[in-house]
């Protein structure tokens, strides 16, 4: 009988079966950590914010224009919640501007 070179060895019969090697699980976790890690830094290396601090402290303004309409609303959001306008708008802008511009960067990825 020939064997393609491509064919895996198979079991003869009165061989014994050879046993897996021991799996260290925090050697594992470690490992799987540090890849993800490592993909994440590639991931935002090339993104103009990737070399900014997420948690770091803000320290720019910016200035959105609004009628009377949307401006009473923000000011009934800041009583209601008993926090200030501010923190109104960056609870709700912050994750938004992040998601837009991941989508914008994953789309500047396809092309």
């Amino acid at each position: 009988m020939s064997t393609s070179k491509f064919s895996l060895p198979t079991k003869k019969s009165g061989e014994a079966k050879a046993e897996a090697p021991e799996v260290d699980q925090a050697a594992l976790q470690a490992f799987a950590a540090g890849a993800r890690e490592k993909s994440l830094e590639v991931e935002t290396a090339d993104r103009p914010w990737g070399k900014f601090d997420k948690k770091a402290a803000p320290k720019y303004n910016v200035s959105v224009r609004l009628n009377d309409y949307h401006l009473e609303m923000l000011r009934y959001l800041a009583e209601a919640h008993d926090t200030s306008q501010q923190r109104v708008l960056r609870k709700q802008l912050i994750p938004l501007i992040e998601k837009l511009a991941e989508a914008a960067s994953e789309e500047s990825r396809v092309k």
